[in-house]
C-alpha cells in the first residue's frame, strides 16, 4: 500500500555508496529461527505443524547464498561486515519480557546452546562484530549504534529475517539515528512471501529506506573496489562521492 501524503513532497535523494561508510548487517540467521533442527523448528515438530514453517525454511535456503555473496563482495572491498542474533543470558529468555518472545514459562520445547550460533554458511570470519540482542530492534537492546559512529559507519545495508520484523524494526531504528539505510530486498526472507513482500512496501514508501537486489549491491562494491569507468569525451565530472544507488 502507498500513502499518499509523500506524493506531495519530492522523494529524498537516495544515499551514496561511500568507501569506509559502509557496513552490512545481516539479522538473526542463527540456528534457533534460521534452520529445521533450531528451537523454531523443534517447536513446530512438537506441535504436529512442521508445514507451517516449509515456506519460510524455504525462502531461508534461497536466501542464504545470497547473504553469503554480499559478505564475500563487502569483504573484498574492505568495508565492515557485521552480524546479529537473538541470545539470552539466562536459560529460559525470561529477560526478553512477553513483548518479544512467548513467555518462557509456557515454552515446553527447551532451547539448546546452538540455537545461538549462526549458520556456518554465513558465520563471522575472524574478527568480525557480532552483537547478540533480546529484543526485535538490534539498537534497542545492543550497544550497535555507539559502535558504528566509533566506527564511523553512516550507512547500513541490511539482509537476514524476518523482512516483516527484527529486519523491518533494525532499518526504521537505523534511520531514525540518522543512518542510510539499504535493504537487499533479495537476500531478505519472511515467513511468507506475502509478508516479506508487505514489508519492502512499507519500509521503501517515501524513500527513507532504499532496496535494492544483490546483483546491484555486489555491483556497487565492484565499482568502488575498481573505480568508476572511464569518463567518455563530452561526460562531465560530477563530483560526487561514492555510488548512488
Amino acid at each position: 500500500m502507498h500513502d499518499p501524503f509523500y506524493d506531495l513532497f519530492p522523494p529524498p535523494t537516495p544515499p551514496a555508496w561511500v568507501p569506509g561508510e559502509l557496513a552490512l548487517m545481516t539479522i538473526d540467521m542463527q540456528y534457533m529461527d534460521a534452520h529445521p533442527d533450531g528451537w523454531m523448528g523443534r517447536v513446530a515438530r512438537a506441535q504436529g505443524k512442521a508445514h507451517v514453517l516449509e515456506e519460510r525454511y524455504a525462502a531461508i535456503s534461497a536466501a542464504l547464498p545470497r547473504i553469503r555473496r554480499l559478505q564475500d563482495a563487502f569483504r573484498s572491498a574492505g568495508q565492515e561486515v557485521l552480524h546479529a542474533r537473538i541470545a539470552f543470558r539466562t536459560k529460559d529468555g525470561r529477560e526478553a519480557g512477553r513483548a518479544y518472545m512467548p513467555d518462557p514459562h509456557d515454552q515446553p520445547v527447551a532451547r539448546e546452546p546452538f540455537d545461538d550460533e549462526i549458520l556456518p554458511e554465513v558465520a563471522p570470519l575472524r574478527d568480525e562484530l557480532v552483537f547478540s540482542k533480546t529484543s526485535s530492534s538490534v539498537f534497542s537492546t545492543t550497544d550497535v549504534e555507539r559502535v558504528l559512529w566509533n566506527l564511523r559507519i553512516r550507512h547500513l545495508v541490511f539482509s537476514g529475517l524476518v523482512t516483516d520484523g527484527c529486519v523491518e524494526l533494525s532499518a526504521r531504528d537505523a534511520s531514525d539515528r540518522g543512518f542510510r539505510v539499504t535493504l537487499v530486498e533479495d537476500a531478505t526472507c519472511a515467513s511468507t512471501r506475502e509478508a516479506h513482500v508487505d514489508a519492502i512496501q512499507r519500509m521503501t514508501d517515501g524513500g527513507f529506506v532504499v532496496a535494492c537486489s544483490t546483483d546491484e549491491a555486489v555491483e556497487r562494491l565492484r565499482t568502488l573496489q575498481n573505480g568508476p569507468p572511464p569518463a567518455r569525451d563530452g561526460d562531465e565530472a560530477t563530483g560526487e562521492r561514492g555510488v548512488g544507488l
